[in-house]
């Protein structure tokens, strides 16, 4: 440790250890003995925070630190943030729970909306549905569509003017758009439309709209901390 660089206090340290179970906080590793990382360089931060610690055992710490490994620091921080977002915070403030279930909400209804479009895109795809399926199957996804909405309308007042409420408001076009093509396709469905895998092509955008909403609350802090040199960002 550099002479100028002074120890994480005891009580972080703890902290940081319990968050992660004393293990590291990649799931597919979970070894120990672990070390304490910074996500955003020292050099950078130039302090010991919650938000930019994480507990990683050495051989994972080692692959965090080589630019060439493809455990980035994006990686680490979606790791951080679903260690348990709840537990992370001090929450005091109403404000927060509502933003907090709003953005729950809206990822169990949305996937609900997904899966019945998922549904209805298996049974048009399929030569020996009847026309009473494909009605049933239309009708469901109808159904998840207007909780899906009502859900959108509740993160969007919660979350109006951030970047997590623009990058919800395109995951749910996105699925409103495949709908839409797969609603009105003709019968048989091509398989390459009704198989669409929608979720795949959401996945980064799901992790955008998680680490934003994290962000936002407090578990994490900001990716490029104030005073940072933007010729270093990745």
């Amino acid at each position: 440790m550099p002479g100028n660089r002074p120890a994480i206090p005891r009580e972080l340290r703890r902290r940081v250890l319990v968050e992660a179970g004393h293990r590291c906080a990649i799931p597919t590793c979970r070894a120990t003995p672990v070390e304490i990382a910074h996500i955003t360089p020292w050099a950078k931060v130039r302090r010991h925070e919650f938000a930019n610690l994480i507990a990683l055992c050495p051989t994972c710490h080692a692959r965090f630190d080589d630019p060439h490994n493809s455990l980035d620091r994006k990686a680490v921080r979606q790791y951080k943030a679903n260690l348990n977002p709840l537990f992370s915070l001090s929450i005091d403030k109403t404000d927060d729970i509502a933003r907090i279930a709003a953005y729950q909400g809206l990822r169990i209804r949305l996937g609900g909306w997904l899966r019945s479009i998922q549904a209805l895109g298996l049974v048009k795809s399929k030569r020996r549905s009847t026309e009473g399926h494909i009605e049933a199957a239309r009708e469901e996804a109808i159904a998840r569509f207007a909780d899906a909405l009502l859900s959108a309308i509740d993160f969007q007042s919660a979350w109006k003017g951030t970047q997590a409420d623009e990058i919800a408001g395109a995951i749910f076009y996105h699925i409103a758009d495949w709908y839409d093509e797969l609603d009105g396709a003709a019968f048989p469905t091509p398989r390459s439309l009704g198989r669409r895998d929608v979720v795949q092509e959401l996945s980064e955008a799901s992790t955008d709209l998680h680490l934003a909403v994290c962000e936002e609350i407090g578990i994490l802090g900001e990716e490029y901390p104030a005073g940072s040199d933007p010729s270093e960002r990745p």
